[in-house]
């Protein structure tokens, strides 16, 4: 059996690239499509006995018997005729982002083969034997022996399900090689799995236009927006009205380029709640909604642990903070004090209003305007980041913004100055008025806002986002 190392390798790490596009699918399905993988992980998807006993094991744990019934019977009904779609869908979403990432065609092979089987019983298109590749004929053994081993008596289990399912779920060659080897590939995945994976990755040439940096940042937008019919797009706007808030501040470009990929990248950890809550038409509970706050944690940590983006994980993090300190994970003003994370904050509000929920329809422009200044005239939301946002959508403000302290708009262009840490003599010639002038509104700029240094006054234009 010849296999290319690269199709096995990407395969592995990417085999479940379109499993965020069954996800509403699969909640309408049993109720909570997290509990329905797990529930199901090890069961043989041709076999509706084995996958009566999986549902019957798994599914609404802790809920009323009639409940569990109601669920497992909902599922049974309509499994065999949604659970090839799922796969299929999956497989298709998998391949159309692979190919978006440029890589090779026989890595986008291994995808669209993820729940093929050998016995010809699987999808999306029925393929047997050597129809199939061989890099997808071991991802299936090895997904099933990975599941396993995190299981007690992991081991065990995994040669039992082997052995009754080689010849139809699974490439009896495959399921000898494993069985041969077992002892030595267990060994290989002790200890530091992810150092041992980046050790071991292969070099391949990668045919993307790399002209738009964002083009990965992309595919993990949409990779997360896919979640729920809800959210599709969702990241993708966020970043646009971001980035044209921030020019329309006149922030640098290098921030307006930051702000733009922090927002598509400041969702990815929607993937870790169940579309259970995410779809869910009520209100949620306490612990569903400890969970869905949870999300923004969790983008946090996965781009810390990526290097390309690991400087931009507070800030895409922050779009739930508020200036006022009520929003959350951190329920802290401080990693929202920043202009640019007081701006993506503002984007994904306006995104998330004019598009629908389950709980509610979008709203029109000029009514998500008035939510969003709703929320600055309640101390959430900054005002000239709200002002920005709406402008870059052509909705202006009627009225000029209040500066905080009441200083004036020329005590504001003076501060702005004195932060940057140009001396009084410098102002003036930027400002075109007379040095004399501006010391006047220095004492007057620090009288309003309780400060008797420029240091002082420099981080109060900080916190208050005024740079």
């Amino acid at each position: 059996m010849k296999v290319d190392g690269a199709e096995v390798y990407f395969g592995a790490l990417l085999r479940h690239l379109g499993c965020t596009s069954t996800a509403t699918v699969e909640t309408r399905l049993m109720g909570d499509e997290r509990e329905l993988r797990s529930s199901l992980a090890l069961s043989d998807a041709a076999s509706p006995a084995s996958l009566f006993d999986g549902a019957r094991r798994g599914f609404g744990v802790g809920k009323p018997l009639r409940e569990r019934v109601r669920r497992v019977a909902r599922f049974l009904a309509f499994a065999p005729r949604e659970v090839p779609k799922i796969f299929s869908d999956r497989c298709e979403v998998a391949l159309h982002l692979a190919a978006r990432l440029g890589l090779p065609r026989g890595v986008q092979r291994v995808l669209d083969e993820a729940y093929e089987r050998h016995d010809g019983k699987g999808a999306p298109a029925g393929k047997k034997r050597d129809e199939i590749c061989p890099a997808a004929q071991i991802l299936a053994v090895a997904e099933l022996v990975a599941m396993c081993v995190q299981l007690p008596g992991g081991v065990s289990i995994a040669m039992d399900i082997l052995r009754h399912r080689t010849g139809t779920q699974f490439d009896p060659d495959v399921v000898a090689l494993f069985t041969r080897h077992w002892s030595e590939l267990l060994a290989q995945v002790e200890g530091d799995v992810r150092a041992t994976l980046l050790e071991r990755e292969p070099k391949i040439t990668v045919s993307v236009d790399l002209g738009d940096e964002d083009t990965f940042a992309a595919v993990f937008a949409d990779f997360v927006d896919l979640k729920s019919p809800f959210t599709v797009g969702h990241s993708r706007m966020v970043s646009v009205l971001a980035e044209d808030a921030a020019r329309e501040l006149g922030l640098p470009e290098p921030d307006q380029k930051r702000l733009a990929t922090a927002g598509l990248l400041h969702d990815v950890g929607r993937v870790s709640v169940s579309n259970a809550v995410w779809d869910k038409p009520g209100a949620l509970t306490d612990g569903e909604r400890e969970a869905m706050r949870g999300h923004a944690s969790f983008t946090e940590r996965i781009l810390q642990a990526s290097k390309p983006w690991k400087g931009l994980a507070l800030l895409a993090a922050s779009d739930h903070e508020r200036v006022d300190g009520s929003g959350y994970p951190r329920m802290s003003p401080v990693p929202n004090v920043g202009l640019p994370a007081r701006i993506l904050a503002a984007a994904d509000v306006l995104a998330a209003v004019v598009a629908p929920r389950p709980y509610r329809p979008a709203l029109e422009l000029e009514d998500a305007a008035r939510v969003l200044r709703a929320e600055a005239g309640r101390g959430r939301l900054d005002r000239a980041a709200v002002d920005a946002v709406l402008a870059s959508q052509g909705v202006r403000s009627k009225e000029r913004p209040r500066l905080p302290a009441g200083i004036s708009e020329r005590e504001l262009a003076v501060l702005r100055l004195l932060a940057r840490g140009l001396a009084d003599k410098e102002i003036a010639s930027e400002l075109g008025i007379s040095h004399r002038t501006v010391h006047h509104h220095n004492q007057s700029l620090f009288q309003k806002i309780g400060v008797s240094t420029r240091s002082a006054a420099a981080l109060f234009a900080v916190e208050n986002g005024l740079l």
